[in-house]
């Protein structure tokens, strides 16, 4: 959907014809509109977009059924179409908005309007002299739906209780985690990888519990290599409040993992990423298996957002902790032409970590998720500053070769 990711200044009008040939249909973050509508309507969607998870507005197609109707037109170019939109806004939603406006460069005289809006931290956003407020549903009979009292107050404190509920998840997944090793007697003793996504202001279950197992099953992401979620045979699904998880251990090396899905929208991921040689008596973690298990939780997180209809903003939390001690193996240039990923090959060992640990945070949205240039990007950053982190230094180079190898 480029139309979410592409830079605003950067689409034309092919790219919209392109995309409604796909045959979208209208939903909680994308609207078709045939002509500016007539006063109040682009208001209302533009504020419930900001009020529920955000969406795009597309200015110059027509629906039928809820799916754009050919043939693609768009409307007549005419100047200060910016102009007017942003005074729309400034003068019909309380507090404003600031969307990103695209016009495209006019082909026969004619254009398409983009405008898209962000999941806001302002709500609520009020239209009609801020005296009506409105969500976005994604039914198609009814797009918008004006707020009751209750979702105008938890608008009202959304930053604050989404956050406290996004806190809650996190530990709560976390104490699961703890109490399940304690019962199976196993330890991460270095190298402790965890990574958590989750709707940035959570608000409602985004799912029945009881369709998390078939979730669970649909989001796996296999390169050959590694696996996402059920990386290990053999392991226990489960349900648990408000969820499942699915924990698995390798008897021979004691590898385990954990993974977390609970109807809020919160991915958890735990593994114990260390190695251990016996004969050395050294402690290491590879880039490669660290970069590469980023990669395919990003993947199967945008499978599970979809599957589950969010579109919003995600915040993503990763840390290695318990690093004192450990020897980190950079990616190198013969891992990439001899295509050796992972322990046990000859690889440049830097110097041990001087922090104890290691923390990232991150936010985007599920489309930015989905675009694998964006992630593609993401991971290079990452992956970069993790060596960083480790007293060593690395070029984009060997990362995106790395990635390319994974055929991503």
């Amino acid at each position: 959907m480029t139309l979410f990711t592409k830079p605003i200044s950067s689409i034309n009008y092919d790219d919209v014809v392109s995309f409604c040939e796909q045959g979208i249909s209208e939903g909680i973050n994308l609207d078709y509109k045939r002509d500016f509508p007539e006063q109040g309507k682009l208001e209302k969607t533009i504020s419930a977009f900001a009020n529920t998870f955000g969406g795009v507005v597309i200015i110059g197609i027509a629906d039928q059924d809820s799916k754009p109707k050919p043939p693609f037109e768009g409307i007549e170019y005419r100047e200060k179409f910016e102009e007017r939109i942003t005074n729309i806004i400034l003068d019909n939603i309380y507090p404003p908005l600031f969307p990103e406006i695209g016009i495209c460069p006019p082909k026969d005289n004619k254009t398409f309007i983009i405008i898209r809006v962000p999941e806001s931290n302002e709500t609520p956003h009020a239209i009609y002299n801020n005296t009506q407020v409105y969500i976005r549903t994604g039914n198609r009979n009814k797009p918008e739906d004006m707020a009751t009292i209750d979702q105008i107050e938890w608008l009202r404190n959304r930053r604050k209780k989404s956050e406290e509920l996004s806190e809650n998840l996190y530990r709560r997944a976390k104490e699961r985690y703890l109490n399940i090793c304690e019962s199976k007697k196993v330890k991460s003793e270095f190298a402790e990888f965890t990574l958590s996504l989750c709707p940035l202001y959570p608000q409602k279950p985004l799912i029945p519990v009881e369709k998390i197992e078939d979730i669970f099953m649909g989001i796996e992401v296999d390169d050959g290599r590694l696996r996402f979620p059920r990386m290990i045979d053999g392991g226990i699904l489960k349900p648990i409040q408000d969820g499942m998880y699915y924990f698995a251990i390798q008897e021979d090396t004691r590898f385990f993992t954990y993974s977390e899905i609970n109807k809020f929208g919160l991915v958890f991921y735990k593994e114990d990423s260390g190695w251990y040689n016996k004969e050395e008596n050294t402690r290491k973690v590879y880039a490669v298996h660290i970069i590469g298990t980023l990669l395919l939780i990003f993947e199967s997180a945008y499978k599970f957002y979809k599957q589950v209809g969010y579109w919003g903003l995600v915040k993503v939390k990763f840390s290695l902790d318990r690093l004192l001690g450990v020897q980190f193996v950079s990616i190198t240039r013969n891992d990439i032409r001899n295509r050796i990923f992972g322990p046990g090959f000859p690889s440049k060992i830097e110097e041990n970590c001087a922090a104890d640990q290691l923390s990232w945070e991150l936010t985007f949205n599920v489309a930015q998720l989905e675009d694998p240039g964006f992630r593609k990007d993401k991971l290079i950053e990452l992956g970069r500053d993790i060596h960083w982190s480790f007293g060593a230094k690395i070029e984009k180079y060997i990362i995106e070769q790395f990635l390319k190898e994974r055929n991503r």
